[in-house]
């Protein structure tokens, strides 16, 4: 199965951007493709891999919309966490400053404590300075904006006491299948 918006044809070339536990490196290396790899990862429940994998394979406003298509699952947010996913949603529309700067601002006021404030860091975390707009500019480390998306989709699937974490993992891995070959993030059930 091809994965259009993920530009490795390896896992190993995917991992020469991020640094993966020895463990799964080794656990990767019968597999031959990203989607070879990602479906024996799930069959295995190794989900924290698969998901800051893909995270790390997907262009930046693919994976921040794989954590708001994540994050939006869920019906259980408050109204700060609910406005810092709409934050995240609002950058992938329309991807300018004023956007990524209104995620800071949600991101800060949910907290980092949830999935939902991590989706609005990762909109804030895809590009320009990550301080103060007035002190001179400082960008965010290549791919930190794929940590907030595996932070915003781990906590979305485990809290808040892990009920139905393997069945939303799932769920959300389906979706960042479906993103990684072009799709929309619409999945059935």
């Amino acid at each position: 199965m091809k994965l259009l918006k993920i530009p490795y044809d390896t896992p190993q070339k995917l991992f020469s951007i991020y640094q993966p536990n020895a463990d799964y490196i080794l656990f990767s290396e019968p597999f031959p493709t990203p989607y070879e790899l990602i479906q024996n990862s799930r069959t295995n429940e190794n989900f924290s891999h698969v998901i800051t994998f893909l995270a790390h394979g997907l262009p930046i406003r693919e994976a921040v919309w794989w954590a708001v298509c994540c994050a939006s699952k869920r019906t259980d947010w408050n109204e700060s966490e609910l406005n810092a996913i709409q934050s995240a949603r609002a950058w992938v529309h329309a991807p300018d400053e004023a956007n990524r700067r209104y995620a800071e601002d949600m991101a800060k006021k949910a907290g980092l404590e949830s999935g939902a404030g991590w989706a609005a860091q990762s909109a804030f975390w895809s590009g320009g300075s990550m301080i103060d707009p007035d002190s001179p500019e400082v960008l965010p480390p290549a791919y930190l904006y794929a940590q907030a998306v595996s932070g915003c989709i781990t906590l979305t699937a485990v809290l808040p006491y892990g009920e139905n974490a393997e069945q939303r993992y799932n769920e959300f891995i389906d979706i960042g299948l479906n993103i990684a070959m072009g799709g929309n993030g619409k999945v059935e059930k």
